[in-house]
């Protein structure tokens, strides 16, 4: 898809974050999915579920990129009267090349990129893809790197949209999700028909809950209890405990 890959990114938040109803986002992310290739829909699924992070990219050099290029107090103007750094630095920021030229780095490009380079390259590598890309790139790229999306489509959100497309339930990607990593070629392979259910093996995955069901006494003649199971449902948080020999982890 070559640039395609940041410009389609750019357009889904953009159509995400104006879009109010659910179940019309959904349906965003459901196409965006489809037309999407792999790695990028991949590494776009990990930033809106918040398990895609850049140590060595962090808003303060963000910030002080921009600076080098605009006036520091016109920029601090611009932010507080914005509000979102990624958006200040999108649309205030002065590319240093004609605009026919724009050419976004993919969103592979930018993931492989920043986990190869070491620190200081990156503030060159960064304004080099800034300089290269149109506002509304730029503001899809500043969002990726810094996984600050808010645009409305929560981790939940898009694994209910995957499930829609193979008309799975949400807590069966959510069984698997935990034993899976960016980006996420084998659940894309499987919603798709193009090849088995991920088997988490030993991964100390997640088990999503039972809904709440009350039960009264007189429903006990109703059914047999040895066909069922069942859980005590605590009030406030709960805490999920995972042991396997894969390691230990602690849900919430």
């Amino acid at each position: 898809m070559g640039s395609c890959g940041m410009i389609a990114f750019a357009a889904l938040l953009e159509r995400l974050a104006f879009t109010p109803s659910r179940n019309m986002k959904i349906a965003l992310l459901k196409e965006y999915f489809s037309m999407a290739s792999d790695p990028d829909r991949g590494y776009a699924l990990a930033a809106m579920a918040g398990t895609l992070s850049f140590a060595s990219a962090k808003p303060a050099m963000l910030r002080a990129l921009a600076m080098e290029r605009i006036d520091p107090q016109l920029f601090a103007w611009s932010y507080d009267y914005v509000g979102d750094l990624a958006e200040t630095v999108a649309l205030i920021w002065q590319a240093d090349q004609n605009e026919s030229s724009y050419a976004p780095p993919t969103l592979t490009e930018v993931v492989e990129t920043l986990r190869d380079i070491t620190r200081t390259e990156v503030p060159a590598v960064i304004t080099g893809w800034l300089d290269s890309s149109h506002v509304s790139s730029r503001y899809a790229l500043l969002k990726l790197i810094t996984g600050s999306l808010r645009v409305g489509a929560s981790a939940r959100l898009a694994k209910t949209a995957l499930a829609e497309m193979a008309s799975l339930t949400a807590d069966e990607i959510e069984e698997i999700w935990h034993g899976l990593e960016a980006p996420y070629t084998p659940l894309f392979h499987w919603i798709e028909g193009k090849g088995p259910r991920p088997d988490p093996k030993d991964a100390p995955v997640f088990r999503p809950p039972m809904l709440a069901q009350p039960l009264e006494g007189v429903d006990l003649a109703t059914f047999t209890p040895s066909e069922w199971r069942a859980e005590w449902k605590w009030d406030g948080i709960r805490v999920q405990l995972v042991a396997t020999p894969d390691g230990e982890r602690v849900y919430t």
